[in-house]
């Protein structure tokens, strides 16, 4: 779906609509083809800490990027540690994350949103991650990103203006949300790479 200059408000609804109309078998196609661009990646492969998110409401899942840790020695450079965003009781810091394995319990946060349930000194910040799985409505491809409008994102990682190389942040989404272009504000914090089902590229 492509679209000249808009509003963004005017945008969310037909593209909540058109993911909607996706059926599960769908989703989970596009999500593995997702997922197998990024793994041959030069950007998850040299990554360490890699936060992504809890996928709600028809979002393209990247969750199944944890099983590039299957059968590995979590002592070895080849394992990951996988994060997922909390929301931070400081508004003005947007996010911080929690470390999951598959013991890990949840709780719905006010969105709605599956949690992990964690102490918190096992919390890290947003400067501590390598690579960030970042969900998205839509994007551009000057890296431009519509999020649903809550800001938390562009909050968490607003150091990235200042020190704009890690950790890299990279969309996950599906072809059909890509635009032409998204009018960005000065506090939206853009994209360093996007990951469809065709398609990893560089922004």
């Amino acid at each position: 779906m492509k679209n000249a200059k808009y509003n963004k408000d005017k945008l969310r609804k037909p593209l909540l609509q058109q993911r909607s109309l996706l059926s599960t078998s769908e989703q989970k196609k596009m999500s593995a083809q997702i997922i197998e661009h990024i793994k041959k990646s030069d950007a998850f492969k040299q990554s360490r800490k890699i936060a992504f998110y809890h996928a709600v409401r028809g979002e393209a899942n990247p969750a199944g990027l944890q099983q590039c840790n299957a059968g590995s020695d979590k002592n070895t450079d080849s394992f990951k540690q996988f994060y997922l965003p909390i929301l931070s009781p400081n508004k003005g810091q947007g996010l911080v994350f929690a470390p999951i394995n598959k013991h890990t319990q949840y709780k719905k946060n006010t969105f709605s949103i599956p949690e992990p349930i964690v102490d918190s000194y096992e919390l890290i910040n947003a400067e501590e991650l390598d690579l960030v799985i970042m969900p998205l409505l839509g994007f551009d491809l000057a890296g431009n990103r519509l999020g649903m409008g809550g800001g938390y994102y562009d909050r968490c990682f607003a150091f990235k203006q200042l020190k704009p190389k890690n950790p890299v942040l990279m969309g996950f989404a599906y072809d059909f949300q890509q635009l032409d272009e998204i009018n960005a504000e000065p506090w939206d914090i853009s994209l360093d790479m996007i990951a469809t089902e065709s398609v990893l590229r560089n922004l």
